[in-house]
This record gives C-alpha cells, structure tokens and sequence, in this order.
C-alpha cells in the first residue's frame, strides 16, 4: 500500500494543513527570536506586523460590534459539533487523526497571526530610549514631584469642565462613545507629531457586550489581535474609559509591553485638545504615581494630596465603591493567573506587575521632559 498515497487520498491530512503546521513552527522560532532580539523585532513590527494589523484594523473597522468577542462566543457550539461529529465517526481513529491534525493547523494559523501581530512587538527599542530619557530607581522625592505636577495639571484641566454625576458619584463622559474614539483619533495624532514613536493606524475601539463580566475578571479591555480590534470594557466609570482605550490602541499601533502601552496612553491623554481625555490620563496617573508614593511615604503622600482638587478625592472614592463588588471574585484569580503565565511567556518577568512599571515612566517623564516644557 502507498501510505502517503493512503493519507492525502483519504484526506488524512492535506496540504493546508502542513503549510499551517509549519507556519506555526516558523512563527514560534520568530517570536522567541524578535523577544531576545531587539533589532528582529523592531524589524518585523515596522513591515510585517504593520501590514497584518493594518489590514485586519481596516477590515473589521465598519463592523459596529466586537467580530472578537462574537467569535469568542461561536468557539461553545463550534467544539460541541466537532466533538459530536467525532464521537459519531465510523472509523474514530481515522476522525481521531484528522480532528488532532486540523488541531495543529488551527494553533499554526494562531501562532502567525499571533506573532506577526502582536508577538514580535514585545521586544521592540523601549519607548523611553526613543523618546530620549532613561529608567531610573525612583525615590519618594522623584514620586512627590511627579504627583505634584500631576495635581497642578488636573487642577486646571478639571476647572474647564461641567461635570454631570452618575448615581455612584463618579463623573460621567460628556459625549458618546463613537466621540470618544475620534477624539482618541486626533489625541493619537498630536502625540506622535511630539513623539514618533510608531506608525499610525486609524483605529475603532469596540464596546464590550459582555462587560460586567469582564469587571468580575478585572479586565478593563483587551486588544483581540486575531482581528485587529481593541475592545473595552465599558462597564468602569467613565473615567477610566478614555484612558484604558487609549492603551488598547496603544497594542493596535504596536506597543507590546504592558507598562509602555499604559505610558503612551498617558502620553495620548495629555496631548489631547479634550479637556476629559486630559483629565482620564491625569487623574489614571494620579493614582499610579499616587499609590506608589502612599507605599513609600505615607505622609508625604497625603501631604502632596491635599493640594488636590475635591474631585480627585470624589472620584477615587467612587471608583473604590464600585469595584468593592468584584474585588474578590474567583474567576479574577483564574484570569491574573492566566495573565500572568501570559506575560512572563512574552519576556515580562514581573506578569502582571509589569502594568504598574508605568510609575517609571511617566514619573522620569514628568520631571525631566513635561515640567520643562
């Protein structure tokens, strides 16, 4: 019997299949390189990468709703008719092969699009040495000043405008969210013509159907690369809104670690002509910057933050009111865990952690660039 005649006759396993098993392999080498080199990754996320996210923002861009997170949803179904059509099968060991190697052509096509996506943005040039400034350890001089000009800045961005509060007590977006996104838009514009960081992509960020859900994982958004989209969770206080759709796009755009997707989203929210972009970046770093110099100095904490307008105070409190209700939720264990395996497997040592490096950032940033401007 001719066996390779046997398998390709009996579609045992077919070419498509191979191409994408051995797309996969290539991919996972080219990932694991762009992560140790910076000069592959910065490579393949200013050609390749930028053509797929381009294309795939483009073509899901006119789709009103998340194609993500409906896709997400089909996945129950889809695995359920697979398994019954497989546990039917006359010769089970026959489907058993087909269903394993359609398997591994599904994880190969995966890791492509995964890799040329998002995966070689990882280990990209940092933003800071191309915005020109260095990491520093940080002392609680370094965190008082950098809060102090945060509480200066929010000070007068948030007398310009005409608050409305929600029944929880945090202030409410004073426009649509399909306003928000253009806003967004023009944000992204000013800060790359202060900062050429990446090339930029005109982008819609996506409502999560299924958003209190999410706020039971404590996720705020996530950028679903599979089709270039960048979905939020509209479920937190408006507040955060601009600024969490500000780091989802960030991801969009190219930017792959977690502490720099938060930095350029502080960057867009600053160098927005909105005044409530402006206030969702200031008063999102606020609480960073804010958190981190409580730990280290208690006193000097509540010292810088009387200086504070009453609004900072209000909306803090509100958003502690509201996520009271999720923070203790198990399946938000189950989804840290899993987020952090994530990271650490992207070369981010410190997993989820790594979101609250921002303070780094954006402290050095504030002190050495902003507050000489």
């Amino acid at each position: 019997m001719n066996i390779k005649k046997y398998i390709f006759e009996n579609k045992i396993i077919t070419v498509p299949v191979i191409i994408s098993i051995i797309a996969g392999i290539i991919s996972v080498v080219v990932w694991r390189l762009s992560i140790k080199y910076v000069e592959i990754a910065d490579f393949c996320t200013g050609t390749i990468s930028f053509v797929m996210r381009f294309v795939l923002t483009k073509t899901t861009y006119f789709i009103p709703f998340s194609l993500a997170e409906f896709m997400l949803y089909s996945l129950v179904p889809l695995f359920t008719f697979l398994f019954v059509k497989l546990v039917t099968a006359r010769r089970k060991w026959l489907a058993l092969f087909r269903f394993f190697s359609k398997t591994l052509a599904v994880w190969g096509i995966f890791m492509f699009v995964f890799t040329f996506t998002l995966g070689v943005c990882y280990g990209t040039t940092p933003v800071n040495q191309k915005i020109g400034f260095d990491r520093r350890l940080l002392d609680v001089e370094d965190l008082s000043s950098a809060l102090e000009v945060l509480i200066a800045e929010v000070t007068e961005v948030s007398g310009n405008i005409n608050y409305i509060y929600s029944n929880t007590g945090s202030t409410v977006m004073p426009y649509n969210f399909h306003e928000m996104n253009k806003k967004l838009n023009e944000a992204y514009k000013n800060m790359l013509e202060k900062h050429r960081l990446f090339k930029r992509i005109y982008s819609r960020v996506k409502p999560v159907i299924l958003s209190e859900q999410m706020s039971k994982m404590h996720i705020t958004g996530i950028y679903a690369f599979f089709t270039g989209e960048a979905n939020l969770n509209v479920d937190f206080p408006d507040y955060n809104l601009p600024f969490t759709a500000a780091h989802e796009m960030a991801h969009l755009m190219g930017v792959g670690r977690e502490d720099e997707a938060n930095f350029v989203a502080f960057l867009v929210c600053i160098y927005s002509d909105d005044d409530y972009i402006r206030y969702s970046g200031l008063m999102n770093m606020t609480e960073y910057i804010g958190n981190a110099l409580y730990k280290a100095d208690k006193d000097r904490y509540y010292e810088v933050m009387k200086a504070a307008p009453a609004i900072v105070n209000q909306e803090m409190a509100a958003y502690s009111r509201f996520f009271d209700k999720y923070r203790n939720t198990k399946i938000s264990k189950v989804a840290n865990t899993v987020n952090n395996s994530y990271l650490q497997a992207q070369g981010q040592e410190q997993g989820v952690k790594s979101y609250g490096f921002v303070v780094d950032l954006a402290t050095v940033y504030l002190i050495d660039i902003y507050n000489k401007q």
